[in-house]
């Protein structure tokens, strides 16, 4: 029936084949699912496992307060403890899970989603590497570098992010501060260890 002159430039049959879900209207020829973003809630079940993940390894290694971390490393006074690093890990999870939910539900057409998502997958990969190095391996000048290609994918996260959606834009920005935050603590906890001086 697109065939049909009365019906193929219809309002309804241009739209469709604008955003790439062009059928027939008889159902003889369905592309329904090809090219699309995932549903609501399998994009909120994958942002979900993947921070999930990522926190829980991060706030293991990270948090002030767990038990057995290295004694003679000295936080600098800006660092959170207790209730309040709780409450903002929390806060800063929750704003990274709802950018990275909006990235997914992104139409699969543009190459900014790709893009995005190559981007928040680094920086869950590096993160953990971070936490594992500094932490675990108690080895500061690694995880330094790793820090810092870190921070360069949260950068282009919250600028590509910001292309697809505004809203996962300012919802990476928090998390853009803290990213900030823990490169200044790595490189001033290096540099009070001894095995790294700034110039």
């Amino acid at each position: 029936m697109t065939n049909n002159p009365l019906l193929v430039d219809a309002p309804a049959v241009r739209r469709a084949r604008k955003f790439g879900a062009d059928q027939d209207i008889e159902g003889a020829s369905c592309l329904e699912g090809a090219g699309r973003a995932p549903s609501r809630p399998m994009a909120a079940m994958m942002a979900f496992i993947c921070i999930a993940f990522t926190s829980i390894w991060g706030y293991v290694f990270i948090s002030p307060d767990m038990p057995g971390l290295d004694p003679t490393i000295d936080y600098a006074w800006f660092v959170p403890t207790g209730p309040r690093f709780l409450a903002g890990w929390i806060a800063l999870t929750l704003c990274l899970a709802s950018a990275f939910y909006l990235v997914l539900r992104a139409s699969p057409e543009s190459w900014t989603r790709s893009a995005a998502i190559a981007a928040f997958i680094a920086q869950f990969v590096l993160k953990c590497v971070w936490a594992a190095l500094f932490f675990a391996m108690r080895a500061p000048l690694p995880a330094l570098f790793v820090m810092a290609i870190f921070f360069l994918c949260v950068v282009a996260s919250l600028w590509l992010s910001a292309i697809l959606d505004r809203r996962a834009g300012f919802l990476m920005a928090p998390y853009f501060s803290w990213a900030a935050f823990i490169f200044l603590l790595t490189l001033n906890t290096a540099a009070s260890v001894g095995n790294f001086q700034p110039n």
